[in-house]
């Protein structure tokens, strides 16, 4: 085995060991945050209900479409949008942002793409009580599916792996954050998030057919409405899990001690 791909299976290793630290640190920065404020994290599910209130008033009040049935998938896709969108989006500052940190202590790169899934599920896990609560007060409140844990703990690995796929290249070209921005943008509204795949002609179904996080959101939107996913969402989903491993190991492994160098 080449020395840098040794080198970089010991990063992940040094990372893992290292769960205690980024934990403890991860809860710090999120708490932090919201420094003498009553609500503290739970900010955080604002977005979500304030979009919710806008998809009832402005789609089913002003435009007259009917959201009596899709309502709990429409939202939960949100829901899931903020685990496996969201964090692409801030995936490009996972080095940028901890530069100071880096530049003082030697940690491995892992230890900060942990960190930012950390603070991903933690953002995830309060506004899934949100959803809870919304969906209490409408009378649509199901209970989710087993499935969700396997499915949420899936996309984390997603989340990790993209993590060094957008971050070592965006730290070498900053220009590439600011892309992000944009390509998460049109990403969004061609995923079934805010819609469903049922609701598009069957000529255009292979958009969503053919998006691999069009079914990393059905992996979270079906167990969280009380339904299993479809098998091909699992498949679809491990394979681009195992594409994306393949890619961050590789990357890791070639560019990851030049990371510090480009901050």
């Amino acid at each position: 085995m080449p020395s840098s791909l040794k080198a970089a299976f010991k990063d992940v290793g040094d990372g893992i060991r290292l769960a205690p630290l980024w934990w403890r640190l991860g809860l710090d920065q999120t708490t932090s945050r919201f420094q003498r404020s009553i609500l503290g994290p739970f900010w955080m599910a604002c977005n979500l209900l304030v979009v919710a209130f806008a998809l009832a008033f402005i789609v089913g009040g002003l435009m007259g479409v009917d959201l009596s049935k899709s309502y709990p998938q429409v939202v939960a896709g949100l829901l899931a949008w903020s685990l496996v969108g969201v964090t692409i989006a801030d995936a490009q500052a996972i080095f940028l942002f901890n530069a100071g940190l880096m530049q003082s202590q030697r940690l491995p790169l892992t230890f900060y793409v942990f960190l930012h899934a950390l603070k991903a599920i933690t953002n995830f896990l309060t506004q899934m009580l949100a959803f809870w609560a919304m969906m209490l007060v409408l009378g649509r409140f199901t209970i989710p599916h087993w499935t969700l844990l396997p499915g949420v703990a899936l996309i984390l690995l997603n989340v990790c792996f993209l993590g060094f796929i957008i971050a070592i290249p965006s730290t070498r070209f900053r220009d590439i954050g600011y892309m992000m921005g944009f390509l998460v943008q049109m990403i969004f509204y061609i995923t079934p998030v805010f819609w469903l795949r049922d609701q598009m002609s069957e000529k255009r179904r292979w958009v969503a057919d053919f998006n691999p996080l069009a079914h990393q959101i059905e992996l979270l939107r079906a167990p969280l409405t009380g339904k299993a996913p479809l098998l091909i969402d699992w498949w679809w989903t491990l394979g681009t899990t195992g594409v994306f491993a393949l890619i961050a190991l590789l990357l890791l492994a070639k560019f990851g001690k030049r990371v510090v160098f480009w901050l």
